[in-house]
């Protein structure tokens, strides 16, 4: 088998991990089993969790899930589908009451992991997202606010905190390994990501990495397969990566999960390796 035959099927198992099933490949008979568990919105717009068997899908306006289910609307009480075929409307209601309906945005879930929050969070507002591999604390919010900043205080209340930085929001226990969440902030504001491109170009070009807990190791081998730049983990340890990075230069990516995870990052001639 040629180098570019293995790669490519490697790169493809990788991506598999890394990236779950799309909902684009499902097939709903009942439009009206799909579970809310999550939403933000704005009116119409917004983004929301929805849960149908084993499938936890994240949608905004406009997501299709199969090939004729849209997503036509995020309200503050309800998420609505429109199914092309049958030209049918389907209201989706959270199993609970939310709150009154009034002009500013709203955020209502039912219990689940802070970086499935964030997640949320961050695709209505069109923001990326990395949180620390040591966030795994669950938090429930049912508010309405006024901005991303205000709703962001209460999906971290009261254990964590968030950083917003060029589009991305950074999400971190406040206590990390015997030292404060601000020392990983320190770490990013401080690392120059460019520099990796300047030895190796291929890090200036533009890709995308979303993980839901899978291990950072996995990521790693997808930007190495993506950029043809040899990475190296000597002493790889099984830490979860939740992130969202879409439409980046790969040497920001690698800065986001590997720095604010508290690893280094050595350029080498050969490629570069984690520490």
């Amino acid at each position: 088998m040629n180098r570019a035959l293995y790669c490519l099927r490697a790169f493809m198992i990788v991506s598999f991990l890394l990236f779950p099933l799309s909902a684009h490949s499902l097939l709903i008979t009942n439009p009206d089993e799909i579970k809310v568990e999550g939403l933000v919105s704005f009116g119409e717009d917004g983004a929301a969790w929805l849960k149908w068997q084993n499938h936890e899908i994240l949608v905004t306006s406009g997501y299709m899930i199969g090939k004729d289910l849209r997503v036509v609307a995020v309200r503050h009480d309800s998420v609505v589908l429109y199914r092309t075929a049958s030209r049918q409307y389907h209201v989706l209601l959270p199993d609970t009451r939310l709150a009154a309906k009034d002009r500013t945005e709203l955020i209502w879930t039912l219990p689940m992991p802070i970086w499935k929050l964030t997640r949320m969070v961050g695709m209505a507002y069109r923001k990326d997202y990395v949180c620390h591999h040591s966030t795994i604390a669950q938090n429930e919010v049912r508010r309405h606010v006024h901005n991303m900043e205000s709703m962001m205080e209460l999906v971290v209340a009261p254990h964590h905190r968030f950083y917003p930085r060029n589009g991305l929001v950074f999400v971190a226990p406040v206590h990390v390994d015997g030292t404060g969440w601000k020392h990983l902030m320190n770490r990013i504001q401080s690392y120059r990501s460019r520099t990796m491109a300047e030895y190796f170009p291929a890090l200036e070009n533009r890709g995308s990495l979303i993980s839901n807990g899978k291990s950072i190791d996995h990521a790693l081998q997808t930007i190495a397969f993506s950029t043809g730049v040899r990475i190296t983990w000597d002493k790889p340890v099984a830490l979860p990566l939740w992130c969202a990075l879409r439409d980046r230069p790969w040497h920001e990516i690698i800065e986001a999960i590997v720095i604010f995870n508290g690893l280094d990052v050595v350029v080498t001639r050969e490629g570069l390796e984690i520490r």
